[in-house]
Parts: structure tokens; sequence; C-alpha cells
């Protein structure tokens, strides 16, 4: 078998990615007309190249195993980059005040379009040592064309609405429709 970095006479102006040689039985066949492997040919192939060569009498053997082994690595380098590659933070994550519940915790948690909002309620506030209820709720990011990412949260299991509209704030806080502003903490 050949390395593909080996010189081969009828791979001129091509790029060879691999030769080596075919199982008894199993060699695939290129169809000149169409370009397409038969699997089902006992006949030999040219090199397996970026770019076919034109000269049909050239040929040599390529084996499942070497395809294999390309495929597999390709399939890596695809799964590490897709695994790798993380979407940047949204906006909405973070700590924040609420100026209608003092003390009490704001938070925006999780990654991509769907958040974990978690928070306290006090009465009125929680900054002195008022009862605390917790809460857990679902937001998402929506992103319309032209505009600023809004966030919208279902405070129904907390009584409230479905889906509260929140948006951004020049200063990174959350405006809702009531004129509520959760200010980010830095």
């Amino acid at each position: 078998s050949r390395l593909i970095d080996d010189p081969h006479p009828c791979a001129q102006g091509t790029m060879p990615l691999m030769n080596a040689i075919a199982r008894p039985g199993l060699t695939p066949t290129r169809v000149p007309s169409s370009g397409r492997i038969n699997i089902n040919s006992k006949r030999s192939i040219g090199p397996v190249a970026a770019h076919a060569s034109s000269n049909d009498n050239c040929t040599s053997s390529v084996t499942f195993k070497s395809i294999a082994a390309a495929t597999a690595v390709g399939a890596l380098l695809t799964l590490a980059t897709a695994g790798g590659a993380r979407a940047a933070p949204s906006a909405f994550v973070g700590e924040y005040a609420d100026p209608k519940h003092p003390g009490c915790l704001r938070s925006i948690s999780g990654e991509g379009s769907v958040l974990d909002v978690t928070g306290t309620d006090g009465t009125p506030g929680c900054a002195n040592g008022e009862k605390q209820k917790p809460w857990s709720l679902k937001g998402e990011v929506v992103k319309i064309p032209s505009k600023e990412a809004e966030i919208l949260i279902d405070f129904s299991p907390k009584g409230g609405p479905k889906n509260l509209l929140g948006k951004l704030t020049p200063e990174g806080g959350i405006l809702f429709p009531d004129g509520n502003t959760w200010s980010k903490k830095q």
C-alpha cells in the first residue's frame, strides 16, 4: 500500500486523500461516467481524490477501512467542534435587585434560549429578616430581527401572567410592562 504523501503519476492536478489495498471481493469500482462508486464490483478504482483523475487507465485499490477511518476522523472533529463551541451566555443571565421586593433574590441562569428564573419573596421584602418564600420559573429568550433580545417569563406558578415580557435596559436591567425594573447587580 502507498501513503497519502506518495506521488502518484495519475494524480496530477488531483488531491489524493488515501490509497491502500482492498480486501479481496470487496473492491469498489469508480463508474467513469458518473464518478460514483459501485461497491459490488471486483475491479479496482483510481485514487480517492477531491478531484478525480480523468485518466481511467491509472488505477489503484482503496480499502473500506481507510474510508471508515477518514470518516471517523471527520465525525470526531465535527463532534469536538460542536461540543467545544458554546454560545455566548445570554445578556439576561445574572443576579438582579427588584425594588418591589428589596433584598429578595432575583436570579437568571442557564444556557441557550430557555433560562431558569429563581427568587424569593418576603412581605414586603427580604432585607429585614422577613420570612422568605422561594420560587422557580422558566424564561424564554426571544430574538426579533432588528430588535434587542427580550425575555418571556412564565409567572403563572406564582399567580402572575404566563408570558410577562422583559426588555433589557441600557444599564443591563430588565424592564417589565408595569414599569418595574430589575437592576442587574455587579
